[in-house]
């Protein structure tokens, strides 16, 4: 009863664009969970609200990716301030990621942070992601190095904000990643096909054997053709419409 109260009071204070946001939001959260990539209560995901673009929703801290609801995240303002002050506890990180990303790069309306293992080792190994698979050919180009710091203060704050740039992707050494997109369906894309692209680099270093890494040159070349194919949408859109009809045969209750 409360969450269907909840659902109630959310959906008929906010407008049509917010509402699709926080929508599209609740997906992300899901379809992250689904894909095992979520930590517990920890990460993040964040959006845009599109109609008030200095606002952001984020999750409350302690609910888990499989319980998220459109209705269940919380909107904040430009300087990560809950718009309700009865809001539910936040994650000071989650707040200033919204804040440091979305406040920054006004072509982005979503965001993912993740701890994914895989990610996270080959973040802390020198080499960083190499062009060992097609999907490190997808992101390579996109993709910057933060390193790790626990205290987020004005310093970390400015230098998170000058590394990440124009990268759509950044690894944190020894700690996770942050990908972001237009939608969420680009986010996840990214956040799916970088865990996977270092899955398979640490496969390949097991081995033992000498990798065999794609030219560099041509990893540029196929870059540029991969994005300028017209057989394939590389933001994630071919997939989307799928993962949310897996959404509403599995738990429909997200977009409540």
């Amino acid at each position: 009863m409360q969450s269907e109260t909840l659902f109630s009071e959310t959906s008929a204070q906010t407008s049509d664009a917010e509402w699709g946001a926080r929508v599209e939001l609740a997906a992300l959260y899901r379809v992250l969970d689904l894909y095992s990539m979520s930590d517990l209560a920890n990460q993040e995901a964040g959006a845009r609200v599109p109609d008030a673009p200095d606002h952001y929703l984020i999750h409350a801290y302690g609910h888990f990716y499989d319980e998220i609801t459109a209705s269940s995240l919380v909107k904040i303002d430009a300087s990560g301030t809950p718009v309700d002050p009865d809001a539910p506890w936040l994650n000071d990180g989650g707040a200033n990621l919204a804040m440091w990303i979305l406040g920054n790069r006004p072509d982005i309306n979503f965001f993912v942070h993740g701890h994914c293992e895989d990610v996270m080792a080959v973040g802390s190994i020198e080499s960083g992601l190499l062009p060992l698979s097609q999907p490190a050919v997808y992101l390579s180009h996109m993709t910057a190095y933060l390193d790790y710091a626990f205290a987020e203060d004005e310093s970390f704050a400015r230098t998170f904000v000058e590394t990440l740039g124009r990268h759509n992707i950044m690894i944190s050494h020894n700690h996770g990643y942050y990908c972001l997109g237009r939608t969420a369906a680009e986010a996840f894309f990214r956040a799916y096909y970088l865990r996977q692209a270092c899955s398979v680099q640490l496969k390949v270093m097991a081995t033992g054997d000498a990798p065999r890494l794609i030219d560099r040159q041509k990893v540029a070349e196929f870059s540029d053709d991969m994005y300028a194919s017209d057989d394939y949408n590389y933001d994630g859109s071919t997939e989307w419409a799928g993962l949310l009809r897996k959404l509403e045969r599995t738990q429909p209750d997200y977009k409540t």
